[in-house]
């Protein structure tokens, strides 16, 4: 398999407001209604009014609609971050990234909190690996996190201290934004991540960043790697 196959929406509308994290109103057949957003960034390059966008409808929940992707005109961008671990196990099975390894977990348990997958290396040992989806781009420039992470940053120092006790330890970026050349932590935005990130990278940690395209006939294709710049 070439292409890694998201289930197609149900829908389409325009967006109007986000009322919270997990909340935001849009236009659907010419009625007002709650979406559901899955995604914790703050997407305000994304979800800005009058934008087009695309989701499942949904039977139960304070929600009627699901979002999944936002249209920018030139490209589509999921923000659906519900299937990025799915995305990345797909990529390592196939070995588009850390080729010969294989996925043996999702959500593996370390210490008291969990690491998104725990794979098995070619020779046997063990690696755990975090998945961060990255949605922000300027300037050709893939940017993470798009909002603060005191979560995201306590991820970093957890995988140093997995590969402080012998495990090998990865942070898998997954940029969904088509014109993205590098990757870089928004150190101006979230400068904790930033220094926690170059702590873990400089503990033992690597990280790499996968560029994903997302098709109208709803297949995200992968692209290819992204030079990581730390400042």
């Amino acid at each position: 398999m070439s292409n890694f196959i998201i289930r197609r929406p149900d829908i389409d509308g325009i967006f109007v407001k986000r009322l919270n994290r997990f909340v935001g109103i849009g236009i659907i057949n010419g009625k007002e209604e709650f979406i559901h957003i899955h995604d914790p960034g703050r997407l305000m390059e994304l979800l800005r009014p009058g934008m087009r966008f695309f989701a499942y409808s949904k039977s139960t929940g304070k929600t009627r609609f699901y979002l999944v992707a936002v249209d920018l005109g030139d490209e589509l961008v999921l923000v659906n971050s519900a299937i990025h671990n799915d995305i990345a196990a797909w990529l390592i099975n196939n070995g588009y990234v850390l080729n010969g390894y294989e996925v043996i977990r999702k959500e593996p348990g370390f210490g008291n909190g969990r690491f998104d997958l725990l794979l098995k290396s070619p020779s046997g040992g063990y690696a755990f690996v975090e998945v961060k989806g990255v949605t922000l781009e300027e300037n050709e420039i893939a940017k993470f996190p798009d909002a603060p992470t005191s979560r995201g940053a306590r991820h970093m120092l957890e995988l140093a201290r997995a590969a402080e006790l012998g495990y090998e330890a990865y942070v898998l970026f997954l940029v969904f934004r088509s014109r993205a050349r590098l990757f870089m932590p928004n150190a101006s935005l979230d400068p904790k991540f930033a220094e926690s990130l170059k702590y873990a990278l400089n503990h033992g940690v690597k990280a790499l960043a996968y560029k994903l395209m997302l098709t109208r006939d709803w297949a995200i294709i992968p692209v290819g790697r992204l030079e990581i710049r730390i400042e």
